[in-house]
């Protein structure tokens, strides 16, 4: 018989860009974890620390890579790196501040991808849900995934049987710990399937 499974989801610590209010959705612009933010992680690391994980996620984003690296702190947990969970591309908002994004967004409907080859928040949506989909045929029963904000926030506002997008759950903090069963996670998906009309 199967253990229960855990899904222990954490939004990386706070890089620079979060300080400044910048935004960054391309995995290739060198975007580290500033010195609050590796506090946060390795104040973390004394929370994580007595728990066995058998698969350890992250995206290809620079600041998920050195938030998993602090908190396994030398253990060996096979390293998975999933760019389904990627943060979302921004266009022409890459590196500008975050406040002109979500002006931009509020006036636009949630499949219209911002210009400059940026990505809608629905086509987002289904690319978080393939990544979730994935994590599921896992063969690991204790799961840390350190990700972003944005798939987090999605799966936990699906969970709870809200919309996705715009649900009660508005933001997910800097190294907050967000841990969720099998039965939540299959609800999540449930619910973004249902949101993208799947």
């Amino acid at each position: 018989m199967r253990n229960a499974r855990a899904f222990t989801f954490v939004r990386h610590g706070r890089s620079t860009y979060n300080a400044q209010g910048l935004v960054n959705g391309d995995p290739l612009v060198p975007v580290a974890l500033d010195d609050v933010g590796r506090g946060q992680i390795l104040a973390l690391r004394e929370t994580l620390g007595p728990r066995d994980f058998d698969l350890a996620v992250r995206t290809r984003f620079p600041r998920t890579a050195e938030s998993l690296t602090l908190l396994l702190d030398g253990r060996y947990v096979p390293v998975a790196i999933y760019a389904e969970f990627d943060d979302v591309r921004l266009g022409v908002f890459e590196g500008g501040p975050v406040g002109e994004y979500r002006e931009w967004r509020r006036s636009h409907t949630p499949d219209q991808p911002p210009p400059g080859e940026g990505e809608s928040r629905l086509g987002a949506l289904y690319r978080y849900l393939r990544g979730f989909e994935r994590l599921l045929e896992e063969e690991a029963d204790r799961v840390l995934a350190v990700i972003h904000d944005v798939p987090i926030r999605f799966l936990l506002n699906a969970a709870r049987g809200a919309d996705p997008l715009d649900g009660p759950v508005r933001a997910v903090a800097n190294a907050e710990v967000n841990v969720l069963d099998e039965d939540a996670v299959f609800r999540g998906l449930a619910g973004i399937r249902d949101r993208l009309g799947l």
